[in-house]
């Protein structure tokens, strides 16, 4: 083969690898699959909404230092919410008025409502209590059309979502190696997944947890061939008036 001919097909494969795209998540999905919902599960450094409440509205405001007498029954912003929250410190404990300090870091709101409601049947009649994590947010980062953070209403989120909220991969993005921070006990642990195997819908962190970081790394041709320059159309054009001289 001439030696243009080699430059010509040289270029063409490069062509095709930047264009390429390696998006197929979830490869050979078994038919029938379920995947359980989990509940979110309260961790250190959360702001939580405590929301105690009975037929007898003043028996339950001592339990609420944060909120006065007005504030009873109104219904809050999310971000006047947030400054009454309780926060879960470094040992996983929050401090709430009358009751004290307890545990709340490692159990789901449903688990820390039913343990608050049986603390406080000696004062109250009938109570009703009522969690919410605060501060559930999931941040993305990479390649992806719309990076950054989420915030989480409801309290579950899956990876697809998450992707379909930062508008889809990148056709450069490699679902192969996603990387994935999380908080666990104060330390910030680091992991890779694969999303294009059906498995990792059973796993563990195919639903994220609060404050979850995700990182989407370009694939290999992208990593080997951005060199800085190569995606600079400029520089496509520069090559391509190249090949067009030496085919002459």
């Amino acid at each position: 083969m001439h030696f243009k001919n080699y430059i010509i097909l040289a270029f063409v494969i490069l062509s095709l690898v930047s264009c390429s795209s390696n998006k197929i998540l979830f490869k050979d999905i078994p038919e029938n699959t379920s995947i359980k919902i989990p509940e979110a599960v309260i961790t250190n450094g959360d702001l939580i909404d405590i929301n105690i409440s009975s037929l007898n509205n003043l028996s339950t405001s001592i339990f609420s230092a944060q909120q006065s007498m007005d504030k009873i029954g109104s219904i809050r912003n999310s971000e006047a919410r947030k400054l009454d929250g309780y926060l879960v410190d470094s040992l996983g404990n929050v401090d709430i008025p009358i009751i004290g300090i307890i545990k709340a870091s490692g159990m789901t709101c449903s688990a820390l409502s039913e343990s608050i409601k049986n603390d406080i049947t000696e004062y109250v009649l009938n109570p009703n209590v009522r969690i919410k994590i605060l501060n559930f947010r999931v941040s993305i980062l990479g390649e992806v059309a719309k990076p950054g953070a989420f915030e989480v209403i409801n309290q579950s989120i899956s990876f697809i979502e998450l992707i379909s909220r930062a508008g889809d991969l990148k056709k450069n993005a490699d679902p192969t190696k996603i990387m994935l921070l999380r908080n666990v006990n104060n330390k910030i642990e680091t992991k890779y997944l694969d999303l294009t195997s059906h498995e990792f819908l059973n796993s563990e962190d195919y639903f994220l947890k609060q404050n979850d970081i995700v990182y989407v790394r370009p694939d290999n041709a992208s990593l080997a061939f951005d060199f800085g320059i190569l995606r600079n159309t400029a520089v496509y054009s520069l090559l391509t008036t190249v090949i067009i001289l030496l085919t002459r």
